[in-house]
């Protein structure tokens, strides 16, 4: 078996800021993560010293988002002035989706493993504004990708949007690529990123993406309820705003006729916020930041790698998940051979091992976080072994 592990990180550590997994054998970050025991208690301090004392809170919450903004911009490779905060993922893609003045017959291309974060706004926009939705499948490579797209657009084709990491098989696509292919025919571009933030380097300048999406709640470690939309500074005006309230304009006099949007991605947030969800997010920084990002991602990468060799070896077990790392994430995905996944995952519940579902491919999901380790993976496949003996 290849031995793709890493001893980057002290498992020990790690885990002494996660009590569940004492219980619990936690392979479901790609659904919720866990915050780290000190992250949670800053959170929670701050969440109750604004609850309690509101406008009289000596906190400047307001120098907590700007830091969280600047923070994850540098993740992501953007400018703070590039990102709107959101509460997920999802919000983002509808950011974008509502932003277009879609015509009856525009065309939108996506791909066939696609969360219902993309999939369902798609249907909407399909249903009720006659919109054109074409799909392609998913494949880690370039050469597969382009020539998949380049027979599914045509003159009405206006957007491609698609995860960057698929939810269902955890397939990496080559944004790059696809990102320099839709630039050169004048087609704008939307990546949902729920499944890489916190898990894998992101660098939207490089991929060349117009908007991209995603959320703290999975890989960072951070507080449900915190998302973040990038708009490539150049890319603000292309979007109507669908939502507007108090902090979108930065200018506004309804009997002058004066409507000026603020100059950055900000202008896609409004209204009254949790704002402590910022707190929550720099000390889940923090806490990476102390254990090395390098150091996490290989973790990530190796365990993936560790689990899939162990599945591949399984003649009872199908994997479904790319084998590179370059190809993947943190994310692997397995059918058991005459198996119900649902059934499959009720008995590793019933072991306090959790998964997800994917009902698509009738298959097992597990998620290798920072925090896992290859223990995790084989109680995980010991116990799916024994059903299948």
């Amino acid at each position: 078996m290849l031995n793709t592990l890493t001893h980057a990180l002290d498992a020990a550590a790690v885990r002494a800021a996660f009590p569940i997994l004492q219980d619990v054998t936690y392979l479901n970050t790609g659904t919720y993560g866990l915050m780290p025991e000190p992250a949670l208690a800053a959170y929670l301090e701050a969440t109750a010293d604004f609850e309690r004392s509101g406008v009289a809170s000596r906190r400047n919450l307001g120098a907590s988002i700007d830091e969280a903004r600047t923070r994850i911009a540098a993740r992501l490779g953007a400018q703070a002035n590039e990102i709107a905060f959101t509460r997920n993922a999802t919000d983002g893609v509808n950011l974008c989706l509502a932003g277009f003045d879609w015509r009856p017959g525009d065309e939108i291309i996506t791909t066939d493993e696609e969360h219902p974060a993309i999939a369902h706004p798609l249907a909407y926009l399909k249903h009720r504004r006659g919109v054109v939705v074409r799909t392609v499948p998913v494949s880690p490579r370039a050469d597969d990708m382009l020539p998949r797209l380049e027979q599914a657009a045509g003159p009405a084709t206006r957007l491609i949007i698609m995860s960057h990491v698929t939810c269902e098989t955890g397939t990496r696509l080559p944004a790059r690529e696809i990102c320099g292919w839709a630039a050169a025919r004048g087609l704008l571009t939307c990546f949902d990123g729920a499944q890489t933030l916190g898990a894998l380097p992101v660098d939207v300048a490089a991929l060349g993406v117009d908007f991209y999406t995603s959320n703290a709640h999975k890989w960072l470690s951070g507080p449900k309820g915190l998302g973040l939309f990038y708009c490539r500074k150049d890319r603000l005006d292309a979007l109507n705003m669908a939502h507007v309230g108090a902090g979108s304009l930065k200018a506004a006099d309804l009997d002058a006729d004066i409507c000026e949007p603020v100059d950055s991605a900000a202008r896609f947030e409004f209204g009254t916020r949790s704002y402590t969800l910022a707190v929550g997010l720099n000390a889940a920084l923090d806490w990476f930041e102390g254990l090395g990002w390098d150091n996490v991602y290989a973790h990530i990468a190796g365990l993936a790698g560790y689990a899939k060799a162990c599945i591949a070896e399984r003649p009872h077990l199908r994997l479904l998940t790319p084998l590179a790392a370059e190809d993947s994430s943190g994310l692997v995905s397995f059918v058991v051979t005459g198996k119900q996944a649902q059934d499959v995952a009720g008995v590793l519940r019933e072991n306090r091992i959790t998964v997800r579902v994917v009902d698509h491919y009738n298959c097992i999901r597990i998620a290798t976080a920072h925090f896992d380790t290859a223990d995790d993976v084989e109680r995980c496949l010991a116990t799916v072994d024994a059903l299948t003996a």
